[in-house]
């Protein structure tokens, strides 16, 4: 569920021009999604990220502190199974951090192409709300625009953290649209391998709207379906941004 608020602000950096002097952007906002995750209890997760971006030329580094509240705890933030986790937990979540560099910035047949990494820190208050493992991971992000249609993907492997999990494969794919000079819809797929031999896999699909309101602040908003018993039932949530 997280992963589609993260390709969100992934396809923003994509289809932005690299920033010549440095500049900042902090990002917030509210997440929910609710599933069985193929058990008989629903799970219900609230996510609250606030996160820092900084761009300067080619390079983007970001930092992104959760707050999460968690009822009947199946899987954490990041899909990830948790076990004997019932009842409600709350608190400050894993932490994460990462670099990105863009490869191409859409002077070579209007393609763009970053490169990602990313680390994700055992900051969690509770083994409910994180895996309690530090956990890295490499992605590209590609995307190419063809008139007011954009399509984008993202292909990555992460290590787990030495846990019992296995090291999974991720990918996405989607389609933006401008349909006014301030607005753009789209549409994302997101895919993960399943980390255990009896497990699932993520498989889930979003619909997202963001919306320029001045020079400095952007709004997207969002649902998600899922597919699988690792996916929730449905989700949605709502971010805002502010460029300094």
């Amino acid at each position: 569920m997280k992963n589609s608020s993260v390709l969100l602000s992934g396809l923003a950096a994509l289809l932005s021009l690299p920033a010549t002097a440095g500049e900042v952007t902090v990002t917030t906002g509210l997440d929910y999604s609710s599933g069985k995750y193929g058990t008989s209890e629903t799970s219900e997760i609230w996510y609250m990220p606030i996160a820092a971006k900084y761009e300067t030329g080619p390079v983007t580094l970001k930092l992104t502190i959760p707050y999460l509240r968690i009822t009947n705890a199946v899987v954490d933030q990041d899909g990830v199974p948790v076990s004997n986790c019932g009842g409600t937990k709350s608190g400050m979540g894993d932490i994460s951090a990462s670099a990105g560099y863009a490869l191409l910035d859409g002077t070579q047949g209007g393609w763009l192409l970053d490169a990602v990494g990313k680390v994700k820190l055992p900051t969690a208050e509770n083994d409910c709300l994180g895996n309690n493992k530090t956990d890295y991971s490499l992605q590209f992000d590609v995307a190419k625009s063809f008139g007011s249609v954009t399509g984008f993907g993202t292909l990555g492997w992460k290590d787990m953290g030495n846990s019992d999990f296995r090291n999974p494969y991720f990918a996405s794919l989607g389609l933006a649209a401008k349909v006014a000079p301030a607005t753009t819809i789209g549409t994302t797929y997101d895919w993960r391998q399943k980390l255990t031999s009896s497990g699932d896999p993520v498989s889930e699909a979003s619909i997202f709207l963001s919306q320029k309101l001045s020079n400095e602040w952007k709004l997207q908003v969002y649902a998600v379906k899922g597919f699988s018993d690792n996916s929730p039932d449905h989700g949605g949530g709502v971010m805002v941004s502010y460029i300094y």
